[in-house]
């Protein structure tokens, strides 16, 4: 299950150098992705999402079934994809509808289990999230592990959002 949990970054450059100076954490890359959200039509409580990533390394399809708290937990699946277009064009004539296109840019990094990724949202601006996997029952003490290390970050605990980029990016459209 990924467990997730972020902030409006207010200072992107001041963190981004503070993870880049931090010889405890390691800078993994920047690239640029596009996320396209799908959900069945008949589906109204968002049960399971259907996401397409694409990426200039390579396309994945995730599998995220509904948030297991505060729009922080999902089980989810991901797999490699090498016809995103092609399936999209199955998606849209099978009955599910695009529900969002979030397109950013990312600088990710990595401190022991935890991933932590910058981005730049089209849409939306500065933030940054971190990351880690576990079981559902791992959830809260996880979410608690995330929020401290933001804060140790220097991340104000009022910044930190617990909602994903998609309802986040669904408000913004309104």
């Amino acid at each position: 299950m990924e467990i997730e949990i972020r902030a409006k970054l207010i200072s992107p450059a001041r963190l981004l150098k503070q993870l880049k100076n931090d010889n405890r954490i390691v800078l993994e890359g920047t690239k640029k992705e596009k996320d396209l959200y799908f959900k069945h039509q008949s589906d109204k409580e968002r049960k399971l999402v259907l996401r397409i990533r694409k990426t200039s390394k390579g396309d994945i399809l995730t599998f995220k079934a509904k948030s297991k708290g505060a729009d922080t937990a999902w089980p989810d699946v991901d797999m490699p994809l090498t016809h995103a277009k092609t399936l999209e064009s199955i998606l849209r004539n099978s009955g599910y509808e695009e529900v969002v296109v979030i397109t950013k840019n990312r600088t990710t990094f990595r401190y022991e289990s935890l991933e932590i990724n910058v981005d730049h949202i089209k849409e939306l601006g500065w933030f940054v999230e971190i990351e880690a996997r576990g079981k559902q029952s791992e959830r809260k003490k996880l979410e608690k592990r995330l929020s401290d290390f933001l804060i140790e970050l220097g991340i104000n605990k009022d910044d930190i959002i617990r909602q994903g980029y998609v309802p986040l990016a669904l408000a913004a459209k309104k």
